[in-house]
């Protein structure tokens, strides 16, 4: 698998999204690509299924520190005492307590936080 560097991260080039999946499709559609060498997965809070991510990369049998994990915080979570909450509460989904790439706008909203 070819790796792109980014201020000292290593990064899979090719990553495994789980956007459009059903949840019971999840489990396999995950662990499947890190069956074959995948190590770069892609979710969202807003995707909802980050409790099936979570379980598949924990059944994978691939150490969690080989997994490049990106998730996003949807804009909704913005707002002051919100971002901390839904961050964590998208830890204890995906059953870690780190993801390698957290986006934090994950889609440009009408919602504006003061500065």
């Amino acid at each position: 698998m070819r790796i792109v560097t980014a201020k000292g991260a290593k990064i899979p080039a090719l990553g495994f999204g789980t956007f459009e999946l059903h949840r019971s499709d999840v489990f396999e559609a995950v662990t499947i690509p890190l069956d074959v060498d995948f190590r770069h997965i892609d979710t969202a809070q807003i995707y909802g299924k980050g409790s099936e991510v979570g379980a598949a990369i924990a059944a994978s049998g691939v150490p969690r520190e080989e997994i490049f994990l990106t998730t996003k915080v949807w804009p909704d979570n913005f707002g002051p005492g919100e971002l901390r909450p839904s961050v964590v509460a998208s830890l204890e989904r995906l059953r870690t307590d780190y993801v390698d790439l957290l986006l934090l706008m994950h889609w440009p909203g009408e919602r504006r936080i003061a500065a």
